[in-house]
Parts: C-alpha cells; structure tokens; sequence
C-alpha cells in the first residue's frame, strides 16, 4: 500500500535541516517545524499564533515581510542575531481555501552540525585574514557577508556594518558626520560622490577603479556581479602606492615645467630618428608647434650638410654622448650658435632613445670673435707700429741725415768765408726738409687711419667713385686718361674713407701710366656671399707678381725716380689699412698682365 503524499510531506517538514514557518498573511506563525528550535531557539509549538516579527531583527524586519528571497537579518531567542537565506512560497488551502506563507530559512552556522560549523567557521577564519576587503551582497543588494580588512576599511562606517544592510543603506551612512564622503556631509558634492558609489556598484563589470575617501585614503574597488545574481565587492587600500604616483606625477609636473621654463632646445627621438618629444623652446626655434614637430623625423628638419644624424648614429655604449657647436638660422632669420649636447640612451647594447639639449652660445661666440677681432686689430696695429718704427729708423733717417750734412756743409763754408756753393746747398736743404715734411704727414695720416670709423652705414659705391674722380679731375685732364665704371653694389662702411682708399687706387693707374700711352682704368663690382668685391684693372706699368705683397708696405717703393713718379710710398699702405679697418681687404691679381689689377674686398650691405 503506497504511502499518502500527505505523509511524505510532513516527514520531509520534520526532518529538514532547515528551519521552516509559516504564517498566514497578517504575519502570525501557524506552523514550525523541529529545525526552528535550533535555528532560532524556540519551542517550535511556543512559536504558533506569535507575529513572525519575533524572529527578525529590526534592521531586517521591513524585508522580512517581503514575498520574495534573499538573506534577512533574524534575532535568536537568546538575543543573538544572524543572517539567514530566506525562500518565501505562497501556499494555497485544500479547495481554494485561505493562503499562508512559506518561509523556508538557511544558516550558514549550524552548531548541532559539527562538519558544517566547523567548515563555516574555516571560510570566516580565511576570509578574516585576507587583507583586501571583501564583501558579498545578494541581487537585491543587501549584504551577504563580508570579512574583518572590509569592515576596517570604512572606520566608524565599518562598525556599523549589519548583515542584511542594503547598499543604499551603506551608502547613507557615508554621508554622516563620522562618515568617509570626500566632502561635508549634506553638501552636493557629497551627495554626487555617492550617487557615482551607487552607480559603480551596480555596473559591477569587474573594471577596478581608484576611489578617494575623506579620511585620506584611496581604495581600489572592483564589483563582479555572479551567476546566481550576487554581487562580489572587493577593497584594496592603494593610498600608499596612489601617494607615490601623486608623488611621481608632481615631479612629472615639475620635470615637464622645468623643460619648459629654461632656455635651452631639448628634444628626445627614437632609435629610428623620430621625434617623440620636443619642448616649447626647440619648437620656437624652428617655428613650429611641438604637435606638428612629434611624429616626423629629423631628416625633414636639418639641411643635408648637417651632420646630426652621423652623429647621433656615431654614439655607441662605450662613448654614448658627444657636444658640437652650431651656427643656425632660426624660423625669425636670427643667426645664432648652438652647442649640442647629444646623448645615446641604452640598456645593455640596446638603443632605448636619443636625447639632444641645445644651448645658445651666440653671446658667448660673439665674444669670443670680438676678442679675435681685437687681436687681429691689435696684431694688424702692432705690425703697423713695427713697420712705422722701421721707417722712423730708415726712411726718415735718410733725409734727416742728409739735412744733417748740408747743414754742416754750409756751417764749413761759411767759416772758411767760401760761400760759392751755399745758395746750392741751401736748396738742397730746403728740399729734404720738405721731404721730410711729407714723411711725417703721411705716417700722421697713416696712423690716423685705422680708428676714424665710428658707426658703419650703408655706402653707395658709385657716389664714393664720383666723388673720388672729382677730386682727381685735373690729373684725369692732365693725363687724358679715361675711367670706366661699371655696375658697383652697396657696402657697409665709412665714406669719407672708402673715398680715400678709391682716390688713391684710381691715383695709381693714372700715375704709374706708360710713356705716352693714356691711361685706362676700369672700375666694376660684384656680390659674392656676405662680401661686394671691386676690381680695378688698368694699362698701366704694372707690378711684377714677386712685390704683390711689398707693395702695401709703408714707404715701399719699387720705382726710384720721383720726378717721373712722385710720392711717398703710402698710399697702398693706407689703401689696405682703410680695407683692413673695414674688415676687408685689398690684393694685386698676380694674374693679370695687361697692367695692374687691384681687387678690393668690402663687407656687403
């Protein structure tokens, strides 16, 4: 005879482990099965006709009543509380008659079974000695459980912490006056800052990310909703690692304003020569923004005959950096110097990167040619004054040694009373003193010379040769020569003196002229880099190429006679001294045989 299916049932009721109540749908308990005595403490039969609300903790009383499952907080005879699984059923009388409800309960802690309690109180034991936070909370977003590190976490918040405490709930209490919100509490910046607590929570999508709290402290938080519809919380205190980033970025920051404040060019580009950084400086320089420089490479930024990138690839291991000044344009037309500073970065034999530092030495370098400038001068001056020494010890001794002699010439007739030859010596007297006058002018001239410039402007050539010409007309007239000027460029320069170099040269070609030939005479000029160079060809007598640099020697003169050519050997002297005194200079073309070519070298305007 088979067994009633009432029979079975009330069995199953009596033997299950987990304590089963049912209610009708005010709350009152009708029914209680054995497992309540354990569960809750009860006698089951002392439980019928009591309010279910007896059994559940307030803070869970509200969910207790709710018809569907999830954990809810339940209060033991002896006062103890703990979280129970509840599975609610609504049960329905024989023949459509009165509804009760089913409330089947779990426990995790069950002390009558010692392998469970045991095994339970394992899992807690390991969950205690984790040191992240870990909490679980069911699909309704009430807490499961969680370990001692979570609860630690939130400070007065954690001590609060109840099973069964929604995450609503949590959150609230992040806004009290004890409570961790990054804000006062009541003030809408707290009130958002839970709100975006609440949303992370429920995207539970398993992304961590660096939350601030208000005591301080920075959490890393990961939400991974389950299978079964649980959500696993994990809390991980980052804020001595998150200080050391802060730390890291703040020295970032000031790495990244220190490049940019100082003045130099700094770069930094990949084994294969791309840019990868550039700061505020170098782009200037080049007069680019650094996003349009990053990404491209040098090659498109240097002039082939730069020698960067032989240099770059030059460095090894062994000699990784090297240093090499530059002269550059910069992007406004600017001529400055850079000193490089090249530097090959490895680990190991492996080229990581390439980092260049440019400064700019342009005032350094300028220095550094005033002072050469000045030595040349003051060597230029010194071998002047050497050679006006030997004049002063030759030329001039000659004539003053010959005033010597006539005079004591004279002084001996005029005692032996024999003046037939007085008046002859006297005219030679005469003669070398005025030769001796014009020495001296022209040492005072030529001395002069070299310090008369005193601010360089824009001189047009073809006014200094007009001028040059005027000045030298009778002898142009007298000679019948004929001068040709030809296309002549600007120069910088003194004109007055620029007017004397000129009239001198041109004075030459006429002077130094064949006998019985007029003389022709030449002038043009032409721009070659930074310098306007003037020749001067004529027909004269010429220069034998072995005195091309005699010639320019104060007092040289290589023709004797003077009453066929007069003078006194200076005005080359003071040609070049001028030429020089302009930072030019002054040649005879060795080539040239049809007469004398004279080249003059001027600084370009």
């Amino acid at each position: 005879m088979p067994i009633p299916d009432r029979t079975i049932l009330q069995a199953l009721y009596d033997a299950l482990p987990d304590a089963v109540v049912v209610t009708d749908l005010q709350g009152l308990i009708q029914s209680a099965n054995p497992a309540c005595a354990t569960v809750f403490g009860y006698d089951p039969v002392s439980l019928i006709g009591q309010p279910f609300s007896l059994l559940v903790d307030g803070a869970g009383e509200a969910h207790a009543t709710v018809d569907q499952s999830g954990p809810v907080l339940y209060r033991r005879a002896d006062g103890a509380s703990f979280s129970g699984m509840t599975r609610t059923l609504a049960v329905h009388g024989e023949a459509g008659g009165d509804t009760y409800v089913l409330r089947v309960v779990s426990i995790r802690h069950r002390p009558d079974v010692p392998e469970i309690a045991s095994s339970s109180r394992a899992v807690d034991t390991a969950l205690d000695v984790i040191a992240e936070g870990i909490a679980i909370y069911d699909r309704d977003e009430r807490l499961l459980l969680c370990n001692r590190a979570y609860r630690a976490l939130f400070g007065p918040v954690g001590d609060r912490l109840r099973i069964g405490m929604s995450v609503v709930e949590i959150a609230a209490s992040f806004l009290s006056a004890d409570g961790m919100a990054p804000a006062p509490p009541g003030s809408p910046e707290a009130e958002a800052w839970v709100t975006r607590q609440l949303d992370f929570f429920r995207r539970a999508d398993g992304r961590a990310e660096i939350i601030s709290y208000g005591n301080g402290r920075w959490l890393r938080a990961e939400n991974t909703l389950m299978a079964d519809g649980n959500t696993v919380v994990i809390r991980v205190d980052v804020t001595d690692l998150k200080r050391v980033e802060m730390a890291l970025e703040r020295q970032r920051q000031d790495y990244a304003t220190l490049v940019e404040t100082i003045p130099d060019l700094i770069t930094r580009l990949s084994p294969d020569l791309v840019y990868t950084f550039v700061n505020q400086r170098f782009a200037a320089f080049i007069g680019l923004s650094p996003d349009a420089v990053v990404g491209r490479k040098v090659g498109d930024f240097i002039d082939r005959e730069d020698p960067l990138t032989a240099t770059l690839r030059s460095l090894t291991p062994d000699a990784p950096a090297t240093m090499r000044e530059q002269r550059r344009i910069t992007a406004g037309g600017a001529e400055v110097w850079i000193q490089w500073s090249n530097l090959a970065v490895f680990e190991g034999e492996e080229l990581v990167e390439y980092v260049t530092v440019g400064r700019d030495i342009t005032e350094i370098k300028q220095q550094q040619i005033r002072i050469a400038e000045q030595s040349f001068e003051l060597q230029r001056k010194n071998d002047a004054l050497g050679q006006f020494t030997s004049s002063v010890s030759h030329d001039l001794k000659a004539p003053m040694r010959q005033i010597s002699m006539f005079a004591e010439m004279i002084s001996d007739d005029i005692a032996t009373n024999d003046l037939g030859n007085v008046s002859s010596y006297a005219a030679k007297l005469h003669e070398k003193s005025r030769r001796l006058i014009q020495l001296v002018d022209s040492l005072l001239d030529y001395a002069r010379i070299a310090d008369r410039i005193a601010s360089p402007q824009r001189v047009q050539l073809r006014e200094v040769v007009e001028d040059a010409l005027g000045n030298l007309q009778a002898h142009i007239d007298e000679s019948g020569a004929r001068v040709v000027v030809e296309h002549l460029p600007d120069v910088i320069g003194d004109q007055e003196l620029l007017k004397r170099l000129f009239q001198n040269i041109i004075g030459n070609a006429i002077k130094y002229r064949r006998t019985g030939v007029a003389p022709e005479l030449t002038i043009n000029g032409w721009r070659e880099g930074s310098f306007v160079h003037i020749a001067f060809p004529d027909n004269g007598v010429g220069i034998d190429p072995r005195h091309a640099d005699r010639i320019f020697d104060i007092f040289q003169r290589l023709h004797r006679n003077e009453d066929l050519y007069p003078g006194t050997g200076v005005g080359l002297s003071l040609a070049r001294r001028i030429a020089e005194s302009h930072g030019g200079t002054i040649v005879l073309d060795p080539h040239y045989r049809a007469g004398a070519r004279f080249i003059v070298s001027l600084p370009a305007a």
